[in-house]
Formats: C-alpha cells, sequence, structure tokens
C-alpha cells in the first residue's frame, strides 16, 4: 500500500500538511484572540458613545443647576408651606394655625397632638390631631378656611360627634358638635 511519491507530490503534500497545521492553529488560538478583540472593540465603541451622551447630559445639569436652585428658593418662600426650620416649631406653628381659624370661626379647640412627621421628597410632613367644640355651621367654615388658606393644610380622619348630654330628636344648628380630626402640612426639608 505504500508506494513511493515524487518528488513534487511530496513537496505538495508537506505544504497542504503546513497550510492544514497552520489553519488548525490559527482556528484554535488566533482566531479566537481576534474574535475577542473585536468585541471588545465593540464594547469600547459603545462605552465612547455612552461617555458622550453623559458629558452632554453633565453640561446640561451643570447649566440647569442654578435654576433648580432658583426654583427651589421660590418654593420655600412661595407661602404654601411652613415656615419654621424645625418639626417641633413647625408643629407649634401649625397649631396655632388651627387655633387662630377655629377661634374665627367660634369654635374651641379642646386638644392637640403633635403625631410624629415624615419624610416625602424633600418635604417633611407635619400632622397634630385635632379635638374641637363648636356649632356644625362654625366647623365646616373652618375645615372650608382650612383647605383654602394659603398654607396648604390636609385634613385627614374626620370624626364628627354630638356634644350635648341629652340626644333629642330635634336638630338645631346651635347644638354643640365635636370633631375629631388629623390636620398635616409640609415643611421643606433639608435637601
Amino acid at each position: 500500500m505504500t508506494r513511493a511519491l515524487s518528488r513534487k507530490q511530496q513537496q505538495a503534500l508537506a505544504v497542504t500538511i503546513l497550510i492544514a497545521a497552520i489553519l488548525i492553529f490559527s482556528s484554535i488560538t488566533v482566531l479566537p484572540l481576534w474574535s475577542a478583540n473585536v468585541s471588545r472593540q465593540e464594547n469600547i465603541q459603545l462605552l465612547k458613545e455612552r461617555l458622550v451622551r453623559l458629558q452632554k447630559m453633565a453640561d446640561q445639569d451643570s447649566s440647569l443647576y442654578p435654576r433648580l436652585e432658583r426654583l427651589k428658593h421660590a418654593q420655600i418662600n412661595d407661602g404654601h408651606y411652613l415656615k419654621s426650620n424645625t418639626e417641633s416649631v413647625a408643629a407649634a406653628e401649625l397649631q396655632s394655625l388651627v387655633k387662630s381659624i377655629t377661634g374665627l370661626n367660634q369654635v374651641s379647640v379642646n386638644s392637640t397632638q403633635i403625631l410624629s412627621a415624615t419624610e416625602d421628597r424633600g418635604f417633611v410632613r407635619i400632622a397634630v390631631k385635632v379635638r374641637v367644640r363648636g356649632s356644625l355651621r362654625g366647623i365646616v367654615e373652618s375645615f372650608y378656611d382650612m383647605e383654602s388658606n394659603e398654607t396648604f393644610l390636609f385634613l385627614d380622619n374626620l370624626v364628627l360627634r354630638d356634644a350635648s348630654r341629652r340626644r333629642s330628636s330635634v336638630a338645631t344648628a346651635a347644638k354643640p358638635i365635636d370633631a375629631e380630626f388629623e390636620i398635616s402640612a409640609y415643611m421643606v426639608g433639608a435637601t
């Protein structure tokens, strides 16, 4: 089976074996390295494009920052929030506001209880639980005055009770009513 190859055939076979060895070696080593390099170059290009976009956004952010500060300052000074800097003083400010509004409507404040403050998107929610007594008309007018006040006030958990000792079937507008509710307002938090 073995037959002697001519010199040209031997040279052709040697060249073929050499080419096959080079192809096998390159497919095992060089091609994966080249493929990984191409993939890395694509990643580098994507990251460069992303960096350019982020730099544009950063440049835009630095130009918008003074405007943001002006808006924050205007928001603090627009009168819709409690003016106090601390939670306890803000709660006292809210209590005073409730007392003045109810006093204008001949409604007496029986008690107030400061509830815990909560943080909400850069603002601090100050809440007070209030018990008042007065005529139904005075209480309703007080609620209206609170809700339409320049400072944003929010009423929650309202409970109304008949405050008279004896229960009569005749309802009158002058009959005293007890009202219990939570009122809250916001102060600008430390940002």
